[in-house]
């Protein structure tokens, strides 16, 4: 085992119009990890920059034994993480005072009667994950996306048994906050 993985190979320079196809993959990796709609095309800017510029250093060194589609993807989420996790002690030093209901901001006055009980639904289950910790997030996120426990815990550098845990922890613990709105 290498440093850079299991079945790292050799690095790989990608071209901005690689990292930039993967756009939207990278919008819904920053979301799932509590970056907020008004910041995330800055962060998105930041992990595509971040991401090729680490290419071009050589730190793209993708599994030879995934798919390169798939390798990518696990490699960008890393991106995402690093990122995200600055962004979120960025926010911190700014003294940013969360908003209690980030929804009555939006000053929408025209709501369709027909997808009320859907919209809360869905926004109590958005509070409910962005309250959670990072840990829990990575976790709900990587899982959402498909990968399964031996993916996440690949993915994010830990023991198997680990991400079964925190990942049984983290909906336990979506569970209790969800029907604690109910």
């Amino acid at each position: 085992m290498s440093a850079w993985g299991h079945q790292a190979g050799p690095a790989r320079v990608l071209n901005i119009a690689e990292i930039v196809a993967q756009e939207p993959f990278i919008r819904t990796v920053l979301r799932g990890l509590g970056v907020p709609v008004v910041d995330l095309s800055d962060v998105a800017q930041d992990v595509v920059l971040g991401a090729w510029m680490s290419s071009q250093a050589g730190r793209y060194r993708p599994d030879r034994t995934r798919e390169p589609m798939d390798a990518l993807k696990r490699w960008l989420f890393g991106v995402c993480r690093f990122h995200c996790t600055h962004y979120h002690e960025r926010a911190f030093r700014r003294r940013e005072v969360p908003v209690d209901h980030p929804w009555a901001a939006t000053g929408e006055d025209r709501v369709d009667p027909g997808h009320v009980g859907e919209r809360i639904d869905a926004a109590e289950a958005l509070m409910a994950i962005a309250a959670m910790p990072i840990w829990a997030r990575e976790v709900l996120v990587l899982a959402a996306l498909g990968h399964g426990g031996t993916e996440i815990a690949d993915i994010l550098r830990i023991p198997l048994g680990t991400a079964g845990s925190r990942l049984r922890l983290a909906r336990a613990r979506l569970a209790r906050r969800l029907r604690r709105l109910r």
